[in-house]
């Protein structure tokens, strides 16, 4: 392939993303620590794979998505109760809230699991760099 590619022209992938490629073990082990909290914490407290950043990266984002849904299911929970007690639309607007919300969370969490194990660094706006920072915390 000439140097001056972008992109492989027999498969169609990026040159930088196929410099980077992470290994199907890796990929399997990072989307498994999106299915709950307890394999992730396995995956970090796991020795062997202590010194792999991309699973303890997937790792720890998913420690932090869960404290974080956790949270948010309580806020909606409270949300539930202070617009159940509003008259006539009140209960409509919690059962909406409420809907919305736990969609929010699933379909995010399924976006997770499909970057994880697609091999792909994904970072949430606000817990994903704090996930990065416990993640290369660990390099030192």
């Amino acid at each position: 392939m000439p140097d001056v590619s972008a992109f492989c022209p027999a498969c169609g992938l990026s040159v930088a993303e196929t410099l980077g490629a992470v290994s199907s073990r890796d990929r399997a082990l990072g989307a498994l620590a999106y299915i709950g909290l307890i394999p992730a914490v396995i995956l970090l407290l796991i020795p062997v794979l202590r010194g792999n950043r991309f699973v303890r990266f997937h790792s720890w984002q998913s420690v932090l998505f869960t404290v974080a849904s956790a949270l948010l299911g309580l806020a909606l929970k409270l949300l539930f109760v202070v617009l159940a007690i509003l008259p006539v639309v009140g209960f409509l607007l919690a059962w909406l809230s409420l809907g919305i919300g736990s969609m929010g969370i699933f379909f995010i969490w399924i976006a997770l699991l499909a970057k994880a194990a697609l091999g792909n660094y994904y970072q949430l706006p606000l817990i994903g760099p704090w996930a990065e920072q416990l993640a290369t915390r660990a390099d030192s």
